[in-house]
């Protein structure tokens, strides 16, 4: 996948069992999944960028096109929802955007990214593509290195950015191993933030939409990939 696959690997080994370490080992009583709240004291302006899987519609059935996931139930609906529940915004204001494009592809949103960011100028970026390259068999070295394009864009920007994996499952484990493991060392690359949106639900029927494609969350899911970002985000706030 990459000519330093190994180094990178080892690299994140090392880092994580730094973090483990600082944390006082698997010992202790401390919640993995609990997260600190922080309340930014500046207007903090969070873009979600991906496919139909964070959009909610686009999957064109016999020439119409569907709302899978009704609006205001994606996982960035959700996201908007908790940050003013939990009054994280008591500061300073937070605005949620949701630019994702159903049916795009990565090395098609980089042109689209550069704009939006011009327009939006948002603080932190989820980027949350990938699945339609995967689906189409791209490489995935050359997903890689859109990924690595839209992360350099989104730090030009001035904007934090973090790489969702959608993990690709229609292809078996092994394929989705491979897939996560690249974007993986990708974000690591780019030093962007990893986000495993879909941990706890993949691979789970449960939560895979009905509509013969078999990589769209349905609605029960989006609770979960809003916890997930949830964990990665609020950290990054500042």
């Amino acid at each position: 996948m990459f000519s330093c696959n190994q180094l990178f690997k080892s690299l994140l080994a090392i880092a994580a069992a730094i973090t483990i370490s600082a944390c006082g080992g698997g010992g202790g009583t401390t919640d993995p999944n609990s997260v600190t709240i922080v309340q930014p004291k500046k207007p903090t302006v969070i873009m979600v960028f991906g496919d139909s899987t964070s959009q909610g519609y686009g999957v064109e059935k016999f020439g119409e096109y569907y709302e899978d996931v009704p609006p205001g139930k994606m996982y960035a609906d959700l996201l908007r929802v908790r940050l003013k529940s939990e009054k994280i915004d008591e500061f300073a204001p937070i605005t949620v955007i949701n630019e994702s494009l159903g049916s795009e592809y990565a090395f098609q949103a980089i042109d689209r990214l550069a704009y939006v960011l011009a327009v939006h100028k948002p603080t932190h970026v989820i980027l949350a593509h990938g699945t339609n390259d995967a689906r189409s068999g791209f490489p995935l070295t050359e997903l890689s290195q859109d990924f690595l394009d839209m992360i350099n864009l989104v730090r030009a920007s001035g904007a934090k950015p973090i790489l969702a994996d959608m993990t690709l499952t229609i292809f078996g484990k092994d394929f989705a191993n491979k897939y996560t493991q690249m974007v993986k060392d990708t974000a690591f690359i780019g030093a962007a933030t990893y986000l495993p949106i879909v941990e706890d639900i993949i691979f789970n029927p449960k939560y895979v939409l009905n509509d013969g494609l078999g990589y769209h969350y349905n609605v029960d899911a989006q609770p979960f990939m809003m916890n997930n970002v949830w964990k990665k985000l609020i950290p990054l706030l500042e």
